[in-house]
C-alpha cells in the first residue's frame, strides 16, 4: 500500500479488541515460574513459541490448562521440578533465555543450550545475558552443548548498567531483580 486516504466528517464509533502479542506474553509466561500460586492469563496467542513454553512447563511438572477459544490459560507451577540433565529449554526460540532467572530463583540451576542463541533473525549474542546473571551472583560455566548456570543460595541485588541495548537482556535484568535478595543494610 503506497497511500492511505481517509475521508472525514463522520464520528468514529465501535470497539476494537487488540490482538494478543507474542513478544509481550513470552516474558510474562517465563516470569510465571517465579510464583507457586495459580495464575490465569487472558489473551494468550496460540503461537509456536507459546506452545513450546507450555510444553516445557508440562515437562517440568507444571499444571497447564488452555481454554483456546477465549485465549485463556491457567498455570500453576507449585509442583514443578527442573533438572538440567533431563530438561532442555525450548529450542530455536530466543526468548527461552528468559527462563534462566526464574529457574535460578526456583531451582538454583539452569542450562543455556547452544540452540537457545538462535531464532528466525539468526544467532544473537548472549554475552550481555551472561553478564547480567553473573552480576546477580550466578556462576556460568561451559558444559556440553551450552552453558551451565548455577546460583548458590539466592540471587543478590545488583546495580548494573547495560552497555548493550537489548529488550530481552533488560527483561532478564528485571526478572533477576524481582527474584533477588536485597543487600543487608
Amino acid at each position: 500500500m503506497t497511500s492511505l486516504v481517509v475521508h472525514g466528517g463522520t464520528p468514529l464509533r465501535g470497539r476494537i479488541v487488540p490482538s494478543a502479542n507474542k513478544n509481550a506474553v513470552l516474558p510474562v509466561l517465563c516470569a510465571s515460574l517465579l510464583t507457586r500460586e495459580p495464575l490465569r492469563l487472558v489473551g494468550v496467542p496460540d503461537t509456536t513459541d507459546v506452545r513450546k513454553l507450555l510444553d516445557f512447563f508440562r515437562a517440568i511438572g507444571s499444571e497447564v490448562d488452555t481454554e483456546a477459544p477465549e485465549g485463556a490459560l491457567a498455570l500453576c507451577h507449585r509442583h514443578a521440578a527442573f533438572d538440567p540433565r533431563r530438561h532442555r529449554l525450548p529450542q530455536q526460540m530466543r526468548s527461552s533465555i528468559l527462563l534462566v532467572p526464574p529457574l535460578l530463583a526456583r531451582f538454583g540451576t539452569a542450562r543455556i543450550e547452544d540452540e537457545v542463541k538462535g531464532c528466525t533473525l539468526g544467532a544473537r549474542e548472549i554475552d550481555p545475558h551472561v553478564e547480567v546473571f553473573q552480576r546477580f551472583g550466578a556462576m556460568v560455566e561451559p558444559c556440553e552443548d551450552g552453558l551451565g548456570v548455577h546460583c548458590p543460595g539466592t540471587l543478590r541485588a545488583a546495580d548494573h548498567w547495560l552497555d548493550y541495548a537489548s529488550v530481552t537482556t533488560t527483561e532478564n535484568f528485571v526478572l533477576c531483580a524481582a527474584a533477588a535478595r536485597a543487600p543487608p543494610r
